[in-house]
């Protein structure tokens, strides 16, 4: 079982400090191997930052319109029926990622504050600047604004698919994204660049060296990276080989729409060698 002060000691040994601002990824099994549970665990982050930024997804906001983009993973006009019990987003709907009760625990404090994207929101404590901004056409502003304050991602025994900064440094190469509609107390909001597949993100660790730090607890890995490097390392990556990160999984629709994009971008920008000889 994993103990506060073990917890806490990994953290410090990973390069957590009191002013590194962290946004905080949790694996499913972590509560339940942690002595005292979601307030031993969420006690020794907080014991060792003072700025946390948890995830508080909620896809049950989601609604299928009529017609949209082609070739976005949407089957358009199927969701008549679906979309009479998706959820109006609200600063109190609950996370949707398996992490409520860390949540419930972050909002004890005072200077907690939810952004207001519709499906990507997330929760954090003394991070208004990066969240009070949050519009649905820009996902990926409150890890902007992280980078700007030096924060870290940090992954409490959480796989490298639940990294969501990793999507942005894909937003950034121009990898291709989705487009999705949620429902807000002002009606539905269409919410662009919507991220694809996560799950060969942990291909990206092996280009990350000594810059992710990591510890073993147990079965737990607690591994701790500046963003700015994360999103920078994994963008380089991307625009040396656009087919990085993608899974292994040929069927994945996500990834294979990936590819068919990059083969497209490929083709359009190719030029033959010797075009006075039409080779």
């Amino acid at each position: 079982m994993l103990s506060y002060h073990r917890l806490i000691s990994a953290l410090k040994y990973i390069g957590l400090r009191r002013d590194t601002p962290a946004l905080t990824f949790l694996g499913p099994r972590i509560f339940a191997e942690t002595q005292g549970g979601t307030a031993t665990l969420m006690g020794a982050l907080l014991s060792t930052v003072d700025n946390v930024m948890l995830p508080a997804f909620t896809f049950s906001t989601v609604v299928i319109p009529e017609s949209g983009p082609e070739n976005n993973l949407v089957d358009y006009g199927s969701g008549r029926e679906e979309n009479l019990t998706a959820n109006i987003y609200s600063y109190t709907l609950p996370s949707e990622m398996g992490n409520q009760e860390a949540i419930d625990h972050l909002r004890n404090f005072p200077g907690v504050y939810r952004s207001s994207h519709p499906i990507l929101s997330f929760y954090g404590l003394g991070l208004d600047i990066a969240l009070i901004n949050h519009p649905p056409e820009n996902p990926y502003l409150p890890i902007q604004k992280m980078i700007d304050l030096n924060g870290w991602a940090v992954m409490l025994g959480a796989k490298p698919s639940q990294n969501f900064a990793i999507h942005y440094a894909e937003h950034m190469a121009k990898r291709k994204q989705f487009t999705r509609w949620a429902l807000t107390p002002n009606g539905i909001a269409q919410c662009e660049h919507y991220p694809g597949c996560p799950n060969g993100f942990g291909k990206l660790n092996y280009y990350l060296h000594d810059d992710l730090h990591q510890v073993t607890l147990d079965e737990f890995t607690i591994q701790g990276v500046p963003i700015k490097v994360l999103v920078e390392t994994a963008a380089a990556l991307l625009k040396e080989d656009p087919f990085a990160m993608l899974c292994n999984d040929l069927n994945c629709e996500r990834c294979n729409l990936v590819r068919a994009d990059v083969r497209a971008q490929i083709a359009g920008n190719w030029k033959p060698e010797h075009p006075d000889k039409g080779v």
